[in-house]
């Protein structure tokens, strides 16, 4: 195709002006739309002019910001009130939306529309308080799935979430993605160094692996490696005051440039959450050439597998200690493979240049359908 797709990407933020995981994906996945010569892209977005360098092209269009101090998911409305105008204006644009970005007047609008909700929490809840917390947001994204054009799924289990209430034949699987490192080495001599990176909150699974270092001592296994835990949260103060071990350092949190430093330095990463959407610490893991121990939940399953770690089952301890001691026993050069694999898989499918490929293959699938005038 000659002539430029023409897409308009809403979100409710861009990193580092709002922080957090869909709004980091926001900003890396204009940049790498941005350079190449195949798109025409325009961003809505809440912030002042001017925060994706000039160089880039990016057409920026402002639109008042939610106030995060009244009722989140009336904010979300009135943001996307503000959007769906301008989105009117543009019917041959097809458009990207991120979350609850575009809900306003979705049946109504003119235009091709993909619906990328993430994580999908409300479908993932743990207890019966969660699930229902998350109903009011299931309802709200049914709405916009049945109106979407296509909604996007990170992969693994939240495939299977989407398919039961998508449309037939509207769910496109496009992955999370980094900027890996070189490829590296590690000795793994000595007690392994296994790395957690996350908030210390009950879903990620911190308590988890903290009673798994317990029985591990308990057992005698204690001497065999070094937990090193980055991150706070709720359970910060309680999980470090009862649980305080030989070999467990707490780091709390750590700037960007900590966390690649430890990825450099520790031996394998270990993340029992609950669950999850694509979690990008597995991701930058991998990219930094370390071996993986993850819960079996949200696409995990897209990244990690006997290959490259150990996918366990979400919840249990015992998965978790079992997978702490196959790791430890296995031959250096095993190890070793388990790391180069980890580094391969994220250059095969997991790099931004091949993610935005595949959003633009599905943008050009779906601009077909764009009717002229």
């Amino acid at each position: 195709m000659n002539s430029k797709i023409r897409v308009t990407f809403c979100t409710d933020g861009v990193f580092p002006h709002t922080v957090g995981g869909m709004q980091r994906h926001s900003r890396l996945l204009v940049e790498e739309l941005a350079r190449r010569s195949d798109v025409e892209l325009e961003v809505i977005h809440p912030h002042a002019k001017g925060i994706f360098d000039s160089s880039l092209g990016v057409k920026e269009l402002i639109v008042p910001p939610r106030d995060t101090e009244r009722i989140y998911l009336a904010e979300c409305y009135r943001y996307s009130r503000h959007v769906s105008a301008l989105l009117a204006e543009r019917p041959r644009h097809l458009v990207y939306a991120q979350g609850l970005s575009v809900w306003h007047r979705i049946a109504s609008l003119p235009n091709i529309i993909v619906v990328n909700p993430h994580g999908l929490e409300p479908w993932q809840g743990l207890t019966v308080k969660d699930k229902l917390m998350g109903l009011p947001f299931r309802s709200i994204f049914g709405h916009l799935f049945r109106h979407a054009d296509r909604v996007v799924s990170l992969g693994g289990r939240l495939t299977d979430i989407l398919e039961r209430c998508v449309p037939q034949g509207r769910v496109a699987v496009l992955p999370n993605a980094i900027n890996p490192m070189p490829p590296r080495t590690r000795a793994f001599e000595g007690p392994l160094k296994m790395l957690f990176v996350a908030r210390f909150a009950h879903n990620k699974g911190i308590h988890l692996l903290l009673q798994a270092v317990r029985e591990l001592h308990a057992e005698g296994h204690g001497d065999k490696f070094t937990f090193n835990l980055a991150g706070k949260g709720p359970l910060y103060e309680e999980l470090t005051r009862e649980h305080q071990f030989p070999g467990v350092n707490y780091l709390g949190f750590v700037t960007d440039e900590q966390l690649g430093q430890l990825y450099a330095e520790n031996d394998a990463f270990v993340f029992p959450t609950l669950f999850e959407g694509m979690p990008t610490v597995v991701l930058e893991a991998m990219g930094y050439s370390m071996p993986v121990i993850v819960s079996d939940t949200g696409a995990t399953a897209e990244l990690v597998g006997p290959d490259n770690g150990f996918l366990i089952p979400a919840g249990s301890v015992t998965a978790l200690k079992q997978a702490l001691m196959q790791f430890h026993a296995l031959p250096t050069a095993a190890k070793a493979a388990l790391a180069a694999r980890s580094h391969a898989k994220v250059i095969e499918r997991f790099t931004w240049p091949k993610v935005a490929e595949a959003h633009v293959d599905l943008f050009r699938t779906l601009s077909a359908g764009i009717k002229a005038g």
